[in-house]
């Protein structure tokens, strides 16, 4: 039986490589492509993939949010974050997220199409020059130290975010912190980009979701 494969990325050229690098191998099926995250949930809704392929920064809802969705909904699924960004800060979120490997751009053709096959097969794949930064924190969690590496957000954004929640103003939580309206946006803009949403209603209920409000 082949591999079914979903492949989430918005820059059409990329994922189009990621495909044809894919099906050179003969075990391996695409089944779906996604341009954005919505559209990756309702494919991987509708096509039960084994393994998806999946960009972290995409229009709308981003990689974060898909993992988190994707763990609540359809665990059985295995995600490969494929991504360009090789921040610490965005492995550890993929992986706490539950993806079970992560690569950056850069891989070798042949490389990607062993991770699916391993990640299909349950085991995990981290890029050599990223696993470090697991091993350090687990380390570091191993001896009671604090992490080195900040969560998705930071004490201020939550504040923020909380006060986004109660349906506040700009303007009422600038007032609320002592920092301008300016700046409220500043965090907000940060938020955005961490967690994928872009409407203040979205970001509202991901908060409450998550208990933050």
């Amino acid at each position: 039986m082949k591999i079914n494969v979903l492949v989430a990325d918005d820059h059409p050229l990329i994922r189009e490589g990621i495909v044809r690098s894919l099906e050179q191998d003969p075990a391996i099926a695409i089944i779906g492509q996604a341009t954005d995250g919505e559209e990756a949930l309702a494919l991987a809704r509708e096509l039960k993939p084994d393994v998806l392929v999946l960009d972290m920064h995409m229009p709308g809802i981003g990689g974060t949010v898909v993992l988190e969705r994707l763990r609540e909904e359809m665990p059985e699924i295995r995600v490969l974050v494929v991504t360009a960004s090789e921040s610490p800060e965005r492995l550890l979120d993929a992986v706490a997220g539950g993806a079970v490997g992560y690569l950056s751009k850069r891989t070798s053709a042949e490389d990607l199409r062993q991770a699916v096959i391993t990640t299909h097969g349950g085991g995990s794949v981290i890029e050599p020059q990223l696993a470090h930064h697991l091993l350090r924190e687990y380390s570091s969690g191993r001896r009671g130290e604090s992490s080195a590496l900040r969560p998705l957000l930071g004490p201020r954004e939550v504040e923020i975010l909380r006060l986004v929640a109660q349906g506040h103003t700009d303007n009422e939580i600038g007032a609320q912190l002592y920092i301008s309206p300016r700046t409220v946006q500043n965090h907000l803009t940060s938020i955005r980009d961490k967690t994928g949403l872009r409407r203040r209603s979205e970001l509202a209920r991901w908060a409450v979701e998550r208990a933050i409000a």
